[in-house]
């Protein structure tokens, strides 16, 4: 039986060989990160997500974005809670619910927890600044893909808001998005995974923005 030569294996195959990778990095350097300050990576995956979203947040909310069931995000919050990390309170918008936020000491946690995928930073000055353009172009291209065959929660992105309008006639560096909730131009180094004003477009404003995008 002859065996596949390296040249022989598809471009999809390296390019998922090498994400998982990437992705074997970023779990062994979660684990390193969250030990050294006394969390599991569920736990400062928590702490790291209340931070970024500067608002109490329901436990389904936070097991919606993280992926997470909502027994594993329970089980974390009780953990985190006894650490005096996190606190629930009355959710502002509805009496009935409980939101959940950090403490003083849950902050400062939370930004020792964030701090460890820097080594990725740190890996991508390898790179100049039009690959990392490039790169960071392609990777939201592939969440939005993933997002629209559910293999990632809904994100918060451009691609899928109401007030973006994607550059178009220009190609390259120089295209311009507008962004009507901020009132901002900025070109694909500008594109947001997770922005507060975001508002969900429907699916055919979302169609047309991707065939424009991908045009650009």
């Amino acid at each position: 039986m002859a065996t596949q030569t390296p040249l022989e294996e598809t471009l999809p195959k390296r390019i998922t060989a090498g994400l998982l990778r990437v992705g074997t990095a970023l779990r062994s350097h979660a684990w390193e990160g969250a030990a050294l300050a006394g969390l599991t990576p569920t736990q400062g995956e928590i702490l790291t997500l209340l931070l970024s979203r500067s608002v109490p947040m329901r436990l389904g909310e936070i097991a919606a974005d993280a992926a997470l069931t909502s027994a594993t995000v329970s089980e974390a919050v009780s953990t985190l809670e006894t650490k005096g990390l996190v606190e629930k309170r009355r959710d502002a918008n509805d009496g009935r619910a409980l939101a959940l936020r950090l403490t003083a000491r849950g902050k400062t946690a939370a930004k020792r927890a964030s701090q460890w995928p820097d080594f990725l930073t740190v890996a991508s000055d390898a790179l100049g600044d039009k690959e990392r353009v490039q790169l960071y172009r392609t990777m939201v291209k592939l969440i939005y893909s993933m997002q629209g065959r559910g293999d990632v929660p809904p994100q918060r992105m451009c691609l899928s808001c109401a007030h973006f309008e994607p550059a178009s006639g220009t190609r390259g560096a120089a295209a311009q998005h507008h962004c009507n909730y901020y009132k901002i131009n900025y070109d694909d180094s500008g594109l947001r995974l997770d922005c507060a004003g975001h508002e969900e477009a429907d699916m055919a404003t979302q169609r047309k923005v991707w065939k424009i995008f991908n045009k650009s």
